[in-house]
This record gives C-alpha cells, structure tokens and sequence, in this order.
C-alpha cells in the first residue's frame, strides 16, 4: 500500500483564538466496480472494502493513514477541525489503482512459496497475460466471461477475496494452492477409474470375449498416470474439467477395452489417452491444456 499522509489548513482565515486546535481524522477506500471513478471492466458490480481505518483524534494537522489491507478504490478522507468553540468540516477524495508486478517479481515470490514449475507460470500467463490489473485504468483484471475470475490466477471458484482481488502475492499463493487442490484430483483419478463400474465391466466384456475363444480370463490393470501425464490433467482441473471431462480417458478399441498383455501372457494393462478436442464439447476451453503448453516460460 502506499504511504499517504494528509494535511489540513484552513484557507483564507485566521486559526480561531483560544484552546489548541484538535483535528478528528477519519478515512474509508471502498471499490465499486459498477460505478466511476473505480467501474471496472467485467467487473459486474464486484465491490471491495477496506475494513474499518481507526481514527485519529490529536493536536497534528498531519495524519499518516493506516492501512492495514491491500486495497484500492476510492479512498475518502474527513477531519473536523475544533478550535476556540468553533467547528470546521472538510472532506477530500482520491482514487487508489492498483500496480501490475513484472515478471520477474511474479517468479520470484512465486517460487519463494514453493510454486516453481514453469507450467504453472505457463497457466498465469495463458490466464492473465501476467496482469493482475487491466491497464489503461489498473483496477482489478475480471474475466472477460462474466463469472468473476480476477487477477494473475483468475481464480473464480471459489469465489475471489478481496485480498486475492487486490494483492497480486495472494493471488499467486491461492492460486498456487489450487493448483495443488487440482494436482490432489488428478493424482486420484486412475484410483477412482479403476474402482469404478465402468471400468470393471469392460474387463468384465474383455475377459467374456476371451473365454468365448476359449482364452482363460485375466487380471487387467489401469496405471496410475505418468509425471507428464498428472501435469496434464491438473491443467485441465485448473480450467474446469468442463463436461465432467478430465484430459485422459481409457483407451477404447470399437467401443471394448484396449489391452496389451505382458511377456508371460499373464496379465493384461489398460492404457489411457487424451480425450479428442472435437469430444469436449463447448463449455470450457477445449484447447486449454495446448494453449497453455505453447506459452513462453519467464
């Protein structure tokens, strides 16, 4: 936040005689992003409030503003000057934009939190162009779809704090835990997969189908994805998993499981792979996880 000390004097009149002058500070920053001079581009009416500024009541014509949040908007500052059985009022307004960190700043705290994988600065830069504030104006960057996403993570659900609204360092480390949030998902899927009904009845189908050519049933297993892989599908929990659709699938040959068998002729393995981009459907990004993947690194 920045410094800001404000200072009141009377104008073209005398200080009234008697006891010494006391002057009563008070402030408030709130953000309304409907209405000038902080109406905010996709905002939607999103707000923002500083919560309360403690007062000052003292003999100094100076007041330093203590905040103790990272906010912006319209900041509002009020002083009752009292002098010599005299009251005086007067209030002042200015407006408090926000300022968009460089790259550099952006991985560097990015990696002091433990967030030092470049597909995750890849995902801020698909996200955001590296902005937390839309320029020319600086006021928060909201999603262009309407749904509230805001800042470097464009962290939407759930739905964004004040402090991931303003301060681009929580939205990184918001962002960066849900991104381990979605990695948690993914790394569970092939569990879940392999457990599932779908999955036991088409080893179910595959065993049938062997056993009507006179083959002995077998084990079939699933593999928990590789590293490339859970990279991958944490990517598209990041964007959604849109139609309930994760970025792998299990590998289908005319509609019955796909399965290789090992060396021995005992066991057989299942194998993933990625869901056609003309099968995700409209909802979402299709091409998230490419778009992603062909950002430049910083």
């Amino acid at each position: 936040m920045p410094t800001i000390v404000v200072t009141a004097a009377l104008q073209n009149q005398p200080m009234p005689s008697g006891a010494a002058p006391t002057y009563e500070w008070s402030a408030t920053l709130a953000f309304d992003g409907s209405s000038p001079a902080t109406n905010a581009t996709f905002g939607g009416g999103r707000s923002t409030q500083h919560s309360r500024i403690a007062p000052q009541v003292s003999a100094n014509a100076s007041w330093r503003i203590p905040f103790t949040e990272v906010r912006g908007g319209v900041l509002t500052v009020q002083v009752i000057l009292r002098a010599g059985g005299t009251e005086q009022r007067a209030q002042a307004t200015w407006t408090i934009a926000g300022t968009n960190p460089t790259g550099t700043a952006i991985r560097a705290f990015a990696n002091s939190i433990g967030a030092n994988r470049a597909v995750f600065r890849k995902k801020m830069r698909q996200e955001s162009s590296l902005q937390q504030f839309r320029t020319p104006g600086n006021w928060p960057k909201y999603s262009s779809d309407g749904l509230g996403g805001v800042g470097l993570c464009q962290l939407t659900r759930p739905a964004p704090t004040a402090d991931q609204t303003w301060s681009w360092k929580e939205n990184i480390r918001s962002g960066w835990a849900l991104y381990l949030e979605k990695e948690r998902i993914a790394r569970a899927y092939p569990r879940n997969v392999r457990s599932g009904e779908r999955f036991r009845n088409l080893v179910t189908a595959w065993n049938r189908a062997r056993t009507a050519q006179g083959l002995p049933a077998l084990p079939v297993e699933l593999p928990d994805y590789t590293p490339e892989q859970l990279e991958l599908d944490t990517l598209r929990g990041f964007n959604g998993y849109a139609n309930g659709l994760h970025e792998y699938r299990v590998r289908l040959d005319n509609g019955a499981l796909f399965v290789t068998m090992d060396s021995s002729g005992q066991r057989g393995f299942a194998e993933w792979e990625r869901v056609p981009v003309a099968a995700r459907g409209t909802v979402g990004d299709p091409n998230y996880v490419e778009n992603v993947l062909a950002q430049s690194d910083f």
